[in-house]
């Protein structure tokens, strides 16, 4: 298994796609704090780096195409052959692509977190990270928080594109699966609102469990998804694993 993971990580390392996304994000983080301290206007100071000037958003989009394409490439070029021909299980081959992608989207929202506070510091000096930011949190914390309310449903929304992926020989497809599943999740997740107020059990489906960012900076939502905050964060850790097992069991038949 360490050695499957070793060999997941240097792909991943060896990638050009790798480093493209993670200049993406830097880049999209540069490009929204100048234009905040240019035109604040625009969006205000602290607005911007309440979003972490947007980095865990890009984030979300670099990840779907990286975890589309984990599983998606090794059939397109006929490279899981080689893996399952050898001394391992397919569980093996799948678990450490898991563990993988895990990693690979932990240290993006590192990186993307510190370069929020590199560019917090180089052009908004004035913004003070100990504040109150409200609901007993200071500015710092909030974006915190909120960091990892947003890494808990990316790994629901990664477990879905996952799950999409074992479903296509093509890479290019599992890749635009994977944004189409995103956004229609993103739409449904607006419509939810609406649907609970009329039938309270429909707050259980994972559509919900995706507001865990939403809610934990604004608690007030609980009224509206009449759902818990540590609920939903377990609601999505629970979803996550069920999709993760539908995604294994789909590449476990999969022919190669």
């Amino acid at each position: 298994m360490i050695t499957l993971i070793k060999q997941e990580l240097y792909k991943l390392l060896h990638k050009n796609g790798t480093y493209i996304g993670l200049a993406c994000i830097f880049c999209f983080q540069i490009a929204l704090a100048i234009l905040s301290k240019v035109y604040p206007g625009f969006m205000s100071a602290d607005a911007a780096f309440g979003t972490g000037f947007a980095g865990s958003s890009i984030a979300v989009f670099v990840m779907i195409a990286a975890t589309a394409s984990i599983i998606a490439m090794e059939f397109q070029y006929g490279t899981v052959r080689q893996l399952l021909y050898r001394k391992y299980y397919r569980s093996q081959v799948f678990i450490s692509k898991i563990i993988v992608v895990i990693l690979h989207a932990l240290v993006l929202y590192v990186l993307q977190f510190v370069m929020a506070l590199l560019l917090k510091f180089a052009l908004f000096p004035s913004i003070d990270l100990g504040a109150s930011a409200g609901h007993g949190r200071t500015v710092l914390s909030a974006l915190a928080i909120s960091n990892v309310a947003d890494f808990i449903s990316l790994l629901l929304l990664l477990s879905v594109v996952l799950l999409l992926s074992t479903l296509f020989k093509s890479n290019a497809a599992a890749i635009t699966s994977g944004y189409i599943g995103y956004f229609v999740m993103s739409m449904a997740s607006s419509l939810l609102m609406l649907l609970i107020s009329h039938w309270e059990w429909v707050k259980w489906n994972p559509f919900t469990m995706m507001l865990l960012g939403n809610q934990i900076l604004n608690p007030t939502m609980s009224s509206v998804t009449h759902l818990s905050t540590p609920i939903m964060f377990w609601g999505s850790i629970a979803y996550t694993v069920v999709f993760s097992f539908l995604a294994y069991a789909l590449f476990r038949k999969r022919s190669v």
